[in-house]
């Protein structure tokens, strides 16, 4: 259990959810950073896997977990991972469309593991949650899965801190960033570089046409000599770079939905997408952009052409109530 990325997100603001309801909660997992501190009404379970093999243990842990599940009662359990035993199971991805994504046609035995996980998560798992109709595809058309146990239920929003609110803060935020507010600037948030685009940005930004539009980076450190791309480290208040910048880029090749997407446009900014990303599905004309994943010509075309958008507030609040936790819930403990 560690709190660094959308799913760790996830297991939080579930937990907390249940919590202000008077719930007990049971975390269980294989991992644990000691830096975190659990609340009280929350109980712990660690299954320590450190002697076994790497590749291994997410196998170990899944058969474990059945054992552990039939000697204890729960009125709700829910998976965050690719196991079984439990009654739902949240879907973030699939390993066959991550490698389709990726163009990679050969097997390696890690690669045999996760698809016997997704096949029998998915077989023995009575309601998924797919995080996108794209995911949902995938289960349908290479697991063969039944699509009636599968909704589509898109990551949830912490709308107190992505919100319209954020864009009033504009000028200081690049003020703190030092972005030059004459300029357009672009974001792109990243800690999967090469999975999600950052090589064509570099390329697309290193161009002539291109010198005078800056692109911000936030995320995994790379390398780039271009005087337009500017490198910001890992940083959490990730609503001020969406308030700050003119756009979100996300020319991802494989992106099950991309948290960055309803983020961003919730703080009042347009997004770019890949048509390879699950979050494309939220986007209408009025808010973003879908462009062919690998077009670099699209994509070059779309960045010179650039006008800087100011979004509707209306279409923005509904989406941002639609992907809140609240409703997300709803549909979650239905």
């Amino acid at each position: 259990m560690m709190h660094k990325g959308g799913l760790e997100t996830r297991l939080f603001n579930y937990m907390n959810y249940f919590l202000e309801r008077g719930h007990h909660v049971t975390i269980i997992s294989s991992k644990i950073n000691k830096e975190i501190k659990l609340p009280e009404g929350v109980t712990l379970v660690k299954h320590d896997l450190s002697k076994c093999p790497r590749q291994l243990r997410h196998l170990f842990f899944s058969n474990w977990l059945v054992g552990f599940m039939t000697q204890h009662h729960f009125d709700y359990s829910l998976s965050l991972e690719r196991t079984w035993g439990q009654q739902r199971l949240i879907a973030p991805s699939t390993h066959i469309g991550y490698l389709k994504g990726q163009q990679k046609w050969w097997r390696t035995p890690s690669d045999y593991i996760q698809l016997f996980l997704d096949k029998k998560a998915f077989r023995l798992t009575n309601k998924i949650y797919a995080c996108s109709q794209m995911v949902k595809d995938e289960m349908v058309d290479y697991y063969a899965v039944n699509e009636d146990k599968i909704t589509v239920l898109f990551p949830p929003l912490n709308t107190a801190i992505f919100n319209l609110n954020v864009k009033s803060n504009k000028a200081d935020y690049q003020r703190k960033y030092s972005m030059n507010s004459s300029k357009q600037n672009f974001l792109f948030v990243s800690t999967s570089h090469k999975r999600k685009g950052l090589d064509l940005l570099l390329d697309l930004f290193s161009r002539v046409e291109m010198k005078d539009k800056h692109l911000y980076v936030a995320g995994s450190e790379f390398t780039s000599s271009a005087l337009n791309v500017h490198y910001l480290g890992f940083v959490n208040e990730t609503n001020e770079l969406y308030a700050a910048v003119d756009c979100t880029l996300h020319p991802s090749i494989y992106e099950p939905f991309g948290q960055i997407v309803s983020e961003s446009i919730s703080c009042g900014t347009f997004v770019i997408v890949s048509n390879n990303v699950g979050a494309k599905e939220i986007i209408t004309e009025n808010i973003g952009k879908i462009i062919s994943s690998g077009d670099k010509n699209a994509w070059l075309k779309a960045l010179t052409n650039f006008q800087k958008v100011k979004l509707n507030e209306q279409e923005i609040q509904d989406l941002s109530k639609r992907l809140s936790l609240e409703n997300h819930m709803n549909v979650l403990t239905k």
